[in-house]
């Protein structure tokens, strides 16, 4: 959706550029107008986003949608249209007199996007670091250049910054906002579950994704058959959970599901539409695909194997180029491999059980790990509203700006 009203102060010195890629950083930037609104109501906003940042006042040039690049061949294939709506959003700088720009993460666009309106003037704050310690660590030096202010989600990242001379301001993350909220919309997880001191509770997460659903579906399945033969020798009750959000893979799991459930017909695996809050939070132990899941995890401090399998092609592209020793966001934080990552070739069913089952049967490691994670939690991830915290950074970069 387009906001095809136009400001009326087009004239006015009072307009702030803000340019969201994707969906995820039009949540970001919805939070931030609706508070920077208020901070600095005699401020508009021009740009483009999607219908969260539309509703908070955003005048949108172009569909969100268009922006969202996925994969590097894609990338390929848009390069012309998104270097038109690059030229666009300068263009529409010279019509409109900007005191400030606001980029909200799609770094591949926006710090190209940074450098040009540096030239012309006009400060940038940058909310959301690219992932500078994982990959590209020389962009810090571009960054020092070109940004006025770089606003971090996690405080190490604003440690980082600082060193190398950038000016940064960790502001916390949304996900401690967004959690809570999320999780009242979430159904209730019915199911009788076991009594903590006779059994366990495992989540099998095997991510939203198609292509890693169907990397990971057999290894956590398998695994969760042998925890299931294991417990009944233990004489303990061990109940599987199994949250999914991708519609179009849901014949696929269940079919899945029901194939193990012929040859265990007594192993309880329930499948749970949109309820993967509910599954972290309530269970002993995940079982689950790396990705931005894991940070929901280390949001509720619960135990984790994280599960990393790819194209091969991926993996030694990966390996080249990554910067971090982890790759699951949880370890990223905590600074250490406090839930094991198993990749590739080991990702098998009776790899990933030897460790879920030295979780399950020691509650002192349990208890350590959720220690670690909930440590990490605190120091990284903020408990104020992040939102809040960036709006009054913002509101102060734009003040000395003005003095």
């Amino acid at each position: 959706m387009v906001n095809k009203k136009k400001s009326h102060s087009i004239q006015s010195d009072k307009n702030i550029l803000v340019i969201a890629g994707e969906h995820s950083g039009d949540l970001l930037g919805a939070d931030l107008l609706q508070e920077l609104s208020i901070l600095e109501p005699e401020y508009k906003f021009y740009g483009i986003g999607g219908e969260g940042m539309i509703h908070q006042g955003l005048d949108s040039m172009e569909e969100l949608e268009h922006l969202s690049v996925i994969g590097f061949s894609e990338a390929l294939k848009k390069y012309s249209f998104l270097k038109k709506i690059f030229y666009r959003v300068l263009e529409e700088t010279n019509l409109r007199p900007t005191k400030l720009a606001i980029l909200i993460d799609y770094p591949g666009f926006n710090l190209r996007l940074a450098k040009e309106l540096k030239q012309r003037g006009i400060p940038t704050v940058f909310y959301v670091s690219p992932q500078i310690w994982a990959w590209k660590f020389n962009r810090i030096y571009f960054i020092k250049e070109q940004i006025a202010l770089m606003l971090t989600l996690f405080r190490f990242e604003e440690e980082i910054y600082t060193e190398y001379g950038v000016n940064a301001k960790f502001v916390g993350h949304p996900i401690t906002k967004r959690i809570p909220e999320k999780l009242k919309k979430e159904p209730v997880i019915t199911e009788k579950l076991p009594d903590p001191h006779h059994g366990y509770t495992v989540g099998l997460l095997p991510g939203s994704r198609k292509g890693e659903i169907r990397r990971l579906i057999d290894p956590i399945l398998g695994t969760a058959a042998l925890l299931h033969e294991h417990c009944k020798l233990e004489k303990k009750k061990v109940v599987f959970l199994l949250p999914n959000i991708n519609a179009k893979e849901e014949s696929f799991i269940l079919e899945k599901i029901e194939s193990l459930k012929q040859i265990h017909p007594d192993i309880q695996i329930h499948y749970l539409w949109n309820a993967s809050l509910r599954v972290m939070e309530t269970s002993d132990l995940l079982l689950i695909a790396s990705g931005t899941a894991t940070l929901e995890g280390l949001y509720f401090e619960t135990p984790m194997v994280i599960l990393y399998k790819v194209s091969l092609f991926t993996y030694l592209l990966g390996s080249l180029l990554m910067r971090s020793k982890f790759i699951g966001l949880a370890n990223i934080l905590s600074g250490e491999e406090v839930c094991r990552e198993i990749t590739q070739n080991e990702c098998q069913p009776k790899y990933i059980f030897e460790e879920a089952w030295k979780i399950l049967s020691n509650t002192k490691l349990r208890n350590k790990i959720k220690g670690i994670l909930r440590d990490a939690k605190e120091r990284e991830l903020g408990t104020t509203n992040a939102s809040k915290k960036a709006a009054k950074e913002i509101q102060s970069l734009l003040r000395s700006l003005s003095n």
